[in-house]
């Protein structure tokens, strides 16, 4: 059973897309920059909230753009917690006397 030109096609590109995405995922270390993002965005959103004594949307400001949208920040009580693509999960908490430290 042979393939037609266009199915042929469209599975070469499907392939190529697949490939382009592993090598990108791999060169750029999106798992790492989740990491790191995640971390700065609720380490600076929890001082700003707590010890800045700002609002959530002043807060959100101090962010990078990019930040803004592959991030969700989730304040809570004295800890904010931020997720990237649900990959990624970072807790900063606020601890009287000490700021604000991320937990493990």
């Amino acid at each position: 059973m042979a393939l037609t030109r266009r199915k042929r096609i469209a599975l070469g590109a499907a392939v190529f897309l697949l490939v382009a995405v592993v090598v990108a995922w791999r060169v750029l270390r999106v798992p790492l920059l989740l990491n790191i993002g995640t971390g700065y965005a609720a380490q600076q959103t929890c001082a700003c909230l707590f010890i800045s004594g700002r609002t959530i949307d002043s807060c959100l400001g101090d962010l990078d753009p990019l930040a803004r949208k592959l991030i969700s920040i989730h304040p809570g009580a004295a800890e904010v917690t931020a997720s990237g693509f649900a990959l990624e999960t970072a807790t900063a908490r606020y601890e009287k006397g000490f700021g604000c430290s991320l937990r493990d």
